[in-house]
């Protein structure tokens, strides 16, 4: 993938202008590889827009420039680079129908089912898509600053859930500790981001966990429309709440589907080590991690859940007699728990 960054790399020295574009409902990686990029590439006087479709969410606006993104594709920029998305569904809105490569399109991610839809595609992977930007931005010799790695060091930092991902490895480890010694704060930013929920978000998480599910090892909760009205939350109320029921010892996938509006549903999907919802999110039109991944499907909520769990029943199955049999884990008298 070296080939793929010294492209990268001659592309943006060449650039004038520069649109950075991250996925919809934005993560931490997202918007943190998208402002770091734009800060580093501002130090050799490139003039930097970034864009998103969605918001930046509220736990992510402490960061420096978090309030400049706009909600547009490009206008007069001379390359465009979008960053940890996998296919251009994940662009969302501001992605024209009609989109022609009018100018490079650069593709920057370390989702390994990324589609490669870019004219020049550096997927490789790694426990965030910051770490990828950072390795770009020493190989253009570009110094470090405090705020270039607060941006960097939050993306790795909210993609591997604190450190605790099973990507968490020493590269991973050796990149914080190189951001930290650049000026970023861990601490502050720890706090930043997992201390950032309202009491609007535990009702929804409440409403959710009042019916959870748990079967054949499977566990998992909806959120509809009509929730999210009932207590005043937008739909970014929800983030969280998959990384949650992951945590339940008797489940190896969790589950959260959420109906974004009526035939409409986002569904994101955590796993133990021996499940791959990544093929699983993958075969339904989404893509991701092999231990994190999601999707977007035209459906109502019920026919979402069948088919999820379908998916999932059966990429379970197959494993457990790849293994030689075995029972599965997780069921409960009724198959489900909750009230």
């Amino acid at each position: 993938m070296s080939g793929a960054r010294e492209q990268i790399q001659t592309l943006l020295e060449g650039a004038e202008r520069v649109l950075i574009v991250a996925h919809i409902e934005p993560d931490g990686d997202a918007i943190g590889s998208a402002l770091g990029l734009a800060w580093a590439l501002r130090r050799r006087g490139t003039l930097c827009t970034v864009a998103c479709a969605d918001e930046v969410p509220a736990s992510l606006r402490f960061l420096p420039g978090s309030e400049e993104f706009v909600a547009r594709w490009r206008v007069d920029e001379d390359v465009m680079v979008v960053v940890d998305t996998s296919d251009t569904a994940r662009i969302g809105a501001i992605y024209p129908e009609d989109a022609r490569h009018e100018v490079p399109l650069v593709v920057i991610d370390h989702h390994t089912t990324n589609l490669r839809y870019g004219d020049v595609n550096w997927v490789e992977e790694r426990a965030a898509t910051c770490q990828l930007v950072l390795e770009l931005v020493t190989t253009m010799g570009i110094p470090l600053d405090d705020v270039i790695a607060t941006c960097l060091l939050t993306g790795l930092i909210t993609d591997t859930r604190g450190f605790r991902t099973r990507s968490t490895d020493a590269h991973a480890l050796q990149t914080a500790v190189t951001l930290v010694n650049a000026g970023a704060s861990l601490g502050d930013i720890m706090d930043a981001v997992f201390r950032s929920r309202s009491s609007t978000m535990l009702r929804v998480w409440g409403l959710a966990l009042s019916d959870v599910h748990l079967e054949d090892g499977v566990i998992w909760v909806s959120v509809s429309q009509e929730d999210l009205e009932r207590v005043g939350a937008a739909p970014s109320a929800t983030e969280g709440l998959s990384n949650l029921l992951s945590t339940v010892r008797d489940a190896e996938v969790a589950v959260v589907f959420r109906e974004l509006r009526p035939g409409v549903v986002d569904v994101s999907l955590r796993s133990a080590p021996r499940v791959d919802v990544a093929a699983v999110a993958l075969s339904l039109g989404g893509g991701g991690h092999r231990q994190a991944a999601g999707c977007l499907l035209e459906a109502s909520l019920p026919e979402a859940q069948a088919l999820v769990l379908n998916a999932l029943r059966q990429s379970m199955t197959e494993k457990t007699t790849a293994a030689g049999g075995g029972t599965r884990r997780g069921v409960d008298d009724a198959g489900h728990s909750g009230a």
